[in-house]
């Protein structure tokens, strides 16, 4: 019975360091069997649309009040944009509020209540570039305080598509030199990364508010500068080599 044990420990520590032996050279053999590529393509693009981001608020001394008059704001702003061509379904409110304001008094060092505060946050998306000056001026009337405006694509995949396929074929030239050069050809692939980037173009409210009083010095409409988006692709490409 001892011999027998003494046989099964030995057996499992020869496999156990043919495990530990072989691993490394299964790896090393993987690794001559295949190559490790990246690939990049980028492309600078004029963007054609934009986003409007906004808020309107209301503030009075009533929550009532301070509803109904937010209320009259928004009815406003929707006659005018959809003046302006604009689809409802371009338009979101993406936030809602109605909170009581409150002021901090020195003297008796306490809070004081001070009304109501009516707020929502809009996104409007204007899919013709050459109206989004009137769009903007027309939404300002109404009382929309602009925070920011995002130029974008409306069809970003488009790009990205394109720009993925240059990527990938970059990546492929590069991998077919090196197993040339080596004596091999390229195999299947084996595994893809894949990453795409176009960050919108920003614009703050101080630009913003610098061009307006800039066209309204000069009693022209809102005129925005776009410049141009950097559309870019990257891939990590593993493959077999014959």
């Amino acid at each position: 019975m001892r011999l027998k044990r003494k046989l099964l420990a030995f057996i499992l520590t020869c496999m156990a360091l043919f495990t530990l032996t072989a691993a490394p050279a299964f790896a090393a053999e993987a690794s001559r069997d295949s190559i490790s590529v990246t690939g990049s393509a980028e492309e600078e693009v004029a963007p054609d649309m934009a986003v409007i981001y906004g808020t309107l608020e209301q503030k009075n001394p009533t929550a009532a009040e301070a509803r109904e008059g937010l209320a009259r704001q928004i009815q406003a702003l929707t006659r005018e944009l959809r003046l302006q061509l604009v689809p409802d379904e371009d338009v979101q409110n993406i936030q809602y509020s109605l909170e009581p304001q409150y002021v901090y008094e020195r003297n008796s060092n306490k809070q004081k209540a001070d009304g109501y505060l009516a707020r929502t946050e809009y996104k409007i998306r204007v899919t013709n570039l050459k109206k989004l000056g009137p769009v903007l001026d027309k939404a300002i009337g109404s009382g929309l305080t602009v925070n920011h405006v995002d130029f974008d694509l409306k069809d970003r995949n488009l790009y990205e598509n394109k720009l993925l396929d240059q990527a990938v074929s970059n990546a492929r030239a590069r991998a077919a030199v090196v197993a040339r050069a080596g004596g091999r050809q390229l195999g299947t692939l084996l595994n893809a990364s894949l990453n795409t980037t176009a960050s919108p173009l920003r614009l703050g409210r101080a630009y913003l508010m610098e061009a307006k009083a800039q066209n309204d010095a000069a009693s022209t409409g809102t005129e925005l500068s776009a410049g141009v988006l950097t559309v870019s692709a990257r891939v990590s490409l593993v493959f077999g080599l014959q």
